[in-house]
């Protein structure tokens, strides 16, 4: 990336810095996930009010990360409709050799990370791959300047990866913002998970259901299981917490057992659902 930003203050190539912009992207989401698990690793001290750890300073850098990059995406489209009305002359030499480095690099990223089977390294792994076709059409781009002269092609070019960066702010602004508002996760089935739970042993009703996360990782559940007289309320919990973390993947469990008629008798059967006619 540092390499690339120099090739972008000798070369004036628009077309380069959005390809830059894109491995920003990257290395700040990679540096996010990097902090995160630093911040989760740091001893909390007895009695501290961040119950839940660090685990948010993950989505606090990709808000601004991704606020950043929507910004820079801003500049260089603008940059790219002043270039096309008024082209300017584009250092191809420069653009070329930072070009070849961020494909040397990305490539070798790529061959390091092809073998991961971890989820958050698979994600790093398609991102080089993305980088690599970035710094391939940089490349195209330079040596059609380079053989036609035509300096329109780099403005256009900046404009096709900004696309690319677009995307992945509001991916990336996205999943932050769902952490922020505590949506639960978009692969989770809260319908499947509410079943699956009503159809255990025992179980004659769910409410005051809810998930959430504190990190794009990082899900939590509370519930309130209704099981009828008689039933073993201690087999119950067991089942239910196995069920979560087999076939769900949540971990962070709070489970309340309630004997039938409670939920009426403090009015919580229904807290979960909207009250008609509020926001």
């Amino acid at each position: 990336m540092v390499a690339q930003a120099v090739g972008v203050w000798y070369s004036q190539s628009l077309a380069l810095l959005s390809d830059t912009g894109h491995v920003l992207t990257d290395f700040l989401s990679l540096g996010a996930a990097y902090l995160a698990l630093q911040a989760a690793k740091y001893p909390l001290r007895p009695g501290s009010r961040y119950t839940y750890g660090l685990y948010r300073v993950e989505v606090l850098i990709a808000l601004l990360s991704a606020l950043l990059l929507l910004g820079v995406c801003v500049f260089i489209a603008w940059e790219a409709v002043q270039r096309l009305w008024a082209p300017r002359a584009v250092s191809v030499v420069p653009m070329l050799l930072a070009g070849l480095v961020g494909l040397v690099g990305n490539g070798f990223v790529v061959v390091f990370l092809h073998r991961g089977e971890s989820l958050s390294t698979r994600a790093a792994y398609l991102h080089a791959l993305s980088d690599m076709a970035s710094s391939l059409a940089v490349i195209a781009g330079g040596v059609s300047i380079w053989s036609t002269g035509a300096f329109w092609v780099d403005p256009v070019l900046s404009l096709v990866l900004v696309g690319f960066i677009v995307r992945y702010a509001v991916l990336l602004l996205w999943e932050a913002l769902g952490v922020v508002l505590e949506a639960s996760p978009r692969m989770l089935p809260l319908r499947d998970l509410e079943a699956a739970l009503r159809q255990l042993p025992g179980v004659s009703d769910v409410h005051d259901l809810h998930v959430w996360r504190v990190a794009p990782r990082e899900m939590l559940l509370s519930a309130h299981l209704v099981v009828g007289t008689g039933e073993n309320s201690e087999h119950v919990l067991t089942q239910a917490r196995s069920l979560l973390q087999k076939r769900f993947g949540i971990h962070h469990i709070a489970l309340q057992i309630e004997p039938p008629g409670l939920a009426q008798v403090w009015q919580c059967a229904n807290c979960r659902y909207t009250v008609p006619g509020s926001l």
